[in-house]
This record gives structure tokens, sequence and C-alpha cells, in this order.
């Protein structure tokens, strides 16, 4: 993985982007042995060796961890973590959220409070969302990869009428971009699957044009 993540940076790098984001799962960290010493020694070095290979990238960056990374390595590494960013015209919002009972996603703490804010803004220039998970559609059917309270969020969204894009990640399959209400939801597929995806999102005026990329082997 880290041989084909340094090719797709490669390949990102020569695209010129405004932005990259990572939406989580940089690691499959058995979060069962988080006491494990040496386990978290390897995670930290493993999260390292991205950070390192992330410095080719020059433009802003977000990444938010995801269920399957440890948190408090994942802010030890990536500290100070970017959650409010202003790119392009753009205001960019990360959410760090986690699972909650029954592993359902949940928004909770200061986290909301800054969702609420932003949608609630009366000045806000046009903006994008970015967490881990999914707030619409629903991909429940064999694990909750949505928020349960996705489809309430999925309205307050809409409903503010200043959030042009949410990007999550999560749901290995991935969900094509679609427009609901004028904002546009994605999720990428999982990097680390065949053929080996990433997304590129044009954004203009609240029109949408993607393209998926496969890394070149």
């Amino acid at each position: 993985m880290p041989a084909l993540f340094t090719r797709a940076l490669q390949q990102i790098e020569d695209l010129e982007p405004d932005l990259f984001v990572l939406s989580g799962d940089l690691l499959d960290y058995p979060l069962d042995r988080m006491k494990d010493t040496a386990l978290s020694q390897q995670a930290v070095a493993d999260m390292e060796l991205i950070q390192n290979q992330l410095e080719r990238i020059q433009c802003p960056q977000i990444l938010v961890y995801g269920n399957h990374d440890h948190p408090a390595l994942f802010h030890q590494v990536f500290d100070p973590i970017i959650v409010d960013k202003e790119v392009g015209g753009m205001h960019v919002f990360a959410f760090l959220d986690e699972e909650g009972s029954c592993h359902i996603p949940v928004r909770t703490g200061n986290d909301q409070r800054r969702f609420k804010d932003a949608l609630s803004s009366a000045i806000s220039m046009p903006q994008i969302h970015v967490q881990h998970y999914l707030v619409w559609p629903l991909r429940n059917e064999e694990y909750p990869h949505t928020y349960g309270a996705g489809l309430a969020m999925r309205d307050d969204i809409v409903a503010a009428g200043s959030v042009r894009l949410v990007l999550s990640g999560h749901y290995h399959q991935g969900v094509e971009p679609a427009e609901f209400g004028g904002t546009w939801f994605a999720t990428v597929p999982a990097f680390c699957e065949a053929p080996h995806p990433f997304w590129v999102y044009d954004l203009d005026d609240g029109k949408l044009i993607w393209r998926q990329h496969e890394v070149r082997i």
C-alpha cells in the first residue's frame, strides 16, 4: 500500500488540486488492542509514513480519522488537525465524528455545535463538509455506515442553502456523487481495494464535474 499511495500522490500532484482530502481509515488499527505498546508504536510509524508522503502535495489538506483509526494516535501525529479552512472561495469544514451505540455514527459535542453554526451563518461563503461517515444516502444493509441522524442532517444541510458538497468515506464500495436539493453528496470508494481509485471533483457555482482516477501500475 505505501508504494501504491506514493504513485497515487504523484498522479494527484500532477493535477495541481486546490484541496486534498483523506476521509478516514488511514490504517486498519485493531482497536481491541489499544494498550499494546508495540502495536501503537507501529501505528505511529505507519501514520508518520503517510504524513511524510503527503508533504509532496503542495495544497491545503483536510484529514479526518475513521472508525479503523486510533483517534489519540491520529492526533499525536497529525496535530494541528485542520477542521476549518477557506480554499478557492469555499469554506471547508471537517468533522471528527465517531461511532456510538451499536456502531451507529454520531455527531456530538463541539463538532455538532460547529455543524449547527456553519449552517446558521448568514454571511458564509459556499461550503464543503468533510467527514468519515455517510450523511446520505442510507447504506446500512450490512453495517451502519450512515449517521443515525443522517436524514435529519441532510435536510438541515439542504435547508441552509450554503453547502455545495458533502464528502464521506467509510462505505468501501463508494457512492457516486448525487445531488439532493442543490447539495452534492459523494462517498469515495476505498483506495486499498482494486482498482485503487481516487476521485477528482471540479466544483464551480454549484455545478459538479467528477471523475475517477486509478493508480497507474
